[in-house]
This record gives structure tokens, C-alpha cells and sequence, in this order.
């Protein structure tokens, strides 16, 4: 096997940049990530074990039984090593975990959008709108409409979108809130400014600010309370039990998963077939790229230690005497074929390159690159391989 070490322009390393695209519906208590439905597996359960709406974050434990799941586990010993959901005074609790004893979690992780309502007159739910003041503050270069002290004292709808689906950020201009009535599109939110702005881009009060987009945080905070509609069958129990009103973006999103208060800041009840909403984003996933050349040059790669490189009748012997060890060389295969019945091209050293082995300083496999078809090198010929990995 022949090793060949990586020049200093051989090796690039850079970054790239995606922009998933995501669509999040709602209809009937129910939430669609990309308008796919939940599938059932083998053993009376979801095959990802996460319920409709939701994402399985490892993608563990598919098609498995709920007795049989894969599970994190770390045995608490000198090291210290925990979850960080064990606290510390848990950990030297000895009462909870003896040393030698097993500390296990449990899959699967799982995530989905979800709201926040809150009331300006409620305490409850007021404090996730504290923990936002200071990211709210510093979006005030983008938008007058970054302002806590409004936002605080106002009815406010919090849309939230894990990390997990738009990675570093939500892109810029990409934002699109629909609501629906029966069906057909009442009202539609975007980001045309790229400034954190959603304007309302159809229906009533079209070019009216209704709310900001957090593009760091994967927030959007609702404020407008306009009715979207004035026909009664749009009415819904969108707030309340027992009362019916019409829509408006406070009530956007009733029916996914819901943070409620314990005090008034409640909402989502009995929500029927009537309301749907559709949110639509694009992240911003930024992945490390290690590009490598890899060169087989002319003269170069052209032996191989496969036994098929020796022809079948000559191939290499050995004998060992008492003091001395003879091997006797075999004649290489000569695969070079003529289009000519009964003649026989000259002898080429002909080798076919299938793999490349990565290897680190110590001479240790790190990584292999197959190629898709076997590739023909002769002594006069010479390539150049681009591999490249993803991080």
C-alpha cells in the first residue's frame, strides 16, 4: 500500500450555507410539520414514538417496542460525570445515587412549535415576556416596533420554533404567518422589511404592523388584535370555553402545543374545524466543510497487492531453506484488451482505483472514500480526486 501525504494547498477548509425551508400547520388541534401525518409502526406506537407534530431530535428508537428502547445511561463515579438535568446536590445526594449506581435518561427527545398566550393584566405568563426584554431591547436598531414597554403593557401571542429546525437563525424575509377561516386565507403576515417587522400583507388593515420576528431566537411576538373577519361563521371559542369570538393574530396558532398560566392566560378552548394557520420559514444551517485533493499522478498507483494483479498460472512462490528464503517473482496480468480478434495489445500496468483511505499523522484509518464506479489508471495517466466531509 503506497502513502501520500496532503500538501498545504491539498486542504481547504470552509463553510457552508443552507436555508431549510419548513411549513408548520395547524388545523384542528393538530400540528403538520411539512404536511406529513404521523406513521404508525409495528408495535402499537409511532414509528418515531413522538406524537403528531412533533420531530424525534436523534431519530432514535424507530419501529421499536415501548419496552425495548434505547436509553442514555453514565454511571456515577470519580469522574462526576452526570446529565445536566441532575443537579448537583442530586449527584452527592446519596440517597438518590449511590457510587457504582446507573443514572439513565430517556429517548426520545422530541420538539415542536408552539405558543405562549399572555394577558397584559396576568402576572403568570408575563414572565416569559421579562426574559425576552433584553434580546427585545437590542433589536431596537432594526424597528421602533422593538419596544418592550408597549409590548409589556399589550395582549401578546408568542410563536415559538425550536432551534432544531432552523438552525443558527431564521432567515431574513422569510417569515409568513397565514390564517385561514374554513379554508380559505383570511389574513398573511411577512417580513417583506427584513427589519423583524410582520406586516400584514392581505386582508383587513393590509400594511399595518401586527407583530415582531425575534430572527435569533426563532420568536414571533403577536400584538395585533383587529378582527381578521366580521362574518359570524368565523366565530370561534378561540379564548374562552363558553364564548365565541371573532379571529384576530392573538389567537393565531390556538390548538398547537400551548404554554398556559395557571391564573387567566388562558386560551385554545374547544377549538373546532373552523380556524387554521400555516407558518412558513427558513432557517439558516451553517456546516463545516473539509475539502481534500487527493492526486494519483502519472507513473504513480500502478502496482497492487490484490492477487488478481498476478497472473493465475505465475503467481508468486516462496520456499524457505535452513538458512536462506527464495521467492520467485510472478508475471502481472496483462489486462489491456484489443478490439482486434487474435491480437494482443502490448503490456500496460493497469490498476483500477475503487477506494481512497484517509489517514491521520499516526498512520491510523480515520475515513475511506468509495467511488461510485472503479476507475481505470494506466502509467500515462493522472487524476484528480476532490473528497470532501461534512461536519
Amino acid at each position: 500500500m503506497q502513502l501520500k501525504k496532503f500538501k498545504k494547498d491539498d486542504i481547504y477548509n470552509n463553510t457552508i450555507v443552507t436555508y431549510p425551508e419548513y411549513e408548520f400547520f395547524v388545523y384542528n388541534s393538530k400540528t403538520y410539520i411539512n404536511r406529513e401525518s404521523s406513521v404508525d409502526g409495528d408495535f402499537s406506537n409511532t414509528i418515531n414514538h413522538v406524537p403528531q407534530g412533533f420531530i424525534s431530535l436523534h431519530e432514535m428508537n424507530v419501529n421499536k417496542p415501548a419496552d425495548g428502547l434505547a436509553y442514555p445511561f453514565v454511571t456515577k463515579d470519580g469522574s462526576r460525570s452526570a446529565f445536566r438535568t441532575v443537579t448537583t446536590s442530586q449527584f452527592q445526594d446519596s440517597a438518590q445515587f449511590q457510587f457504582g449506581d446507573t443514572i439513565t435518561g430517556s429517548y426520545p427527545l422530541s420538539a415542536s412549535v408552539s405558543r405562549i398566550y399572555v394577558q397584559s393584566y396576568e402576572n403568570d405568563n408575563k414572565k416569559f415576556l421579562r426574559a425576552l426584554r433584553n434580546p427585545m431591547e437590542m433589536g431596537g436598531y432594526l424597528s421602533t416596533k422593538f419596544d418592550y414597554a408597549n409590548i409589556n403593557t399589550a395582549d401578546a401571542n408568542i410563536i415559538e420554533v425550536p432551534s432544531i429546525f432552523y438552525g443558527s437563525k431564521v432567515r431574513k424575509g422569510s417569515v409568513q404567518l397565514d390564517y385561514y377561516i374554513t379554508g380559505t386565507l383570511t389574513g398573511r403576515l411577512r417580513d417583506t422589511k427584513e427589519n423583524g417587522e410582520l406586516i400584514q400583507t392581505y386582508g383587513v388593515n393590509s400594511g399595518s404592523v401586527a407583530g415582531i420576528v425575534m430572527y435569533e431566537y426563532g420568536i414571533c411576538i403577536l400584538t395585533a388584535s383587529w378582527n381578521l373577519s366580521s362574518d359570524n361563521a368565523s366565530k370561534d371559542k378561540y379564548f374562552d370555553a363558553s364564548t365565541t369570538s371573532f379571529p384576530n393574530w392573538l389567537s393565531f396558532g390556538s390548538g398547537m402545543l400551548e404554554t398556559k398560566g395557571t391564573g387567566t392566560a388562558t386560551s385554545g378552548h374547544n377549538i373546532g374545524t373552523v380556524p387554521s394557520y400555516m407558518i412558513k420559514m427558513e432557517g439558516t444551517n451553517k456546516i463545516p466543510t473539509l475539502t481534500m485533493l487527493a492526486h494519483a499522478n502519472k507513473g504513480e498507483l500502478n502496482y497492487s497487492s490484490n492477487p488478481t494483479f498476478v497472473e493465475f498460472d505465475n503467481q508468486v512462490t516462496s520456499s524457505i531453506g535452513s538458512s536462506s528464503y527464495i521467492e520467485s517473482g510472478g508475471l502481472i496480468a496483462n489486462t489491456a484488451k484489443s478490439k482486434y480478434v487474435g491480437y494482443q495489445e502490448d503490456f500496460e500496468n493497469t490498476t483500477y482505483i475503487s477506494k481512497i483511505g484517509i489517514y491521520d499523522e499516526n498512520k491510523n484509518l480515520i475515513g475511506i472514500a468509495s467511488l461510485a464506479n472503479p476507475v481505470k489508471k494506466t502509467e500515462i495517466q493522472e487524476y484528480l480526486f476532490k473528497l470532501r466531509i461534512d461536519f
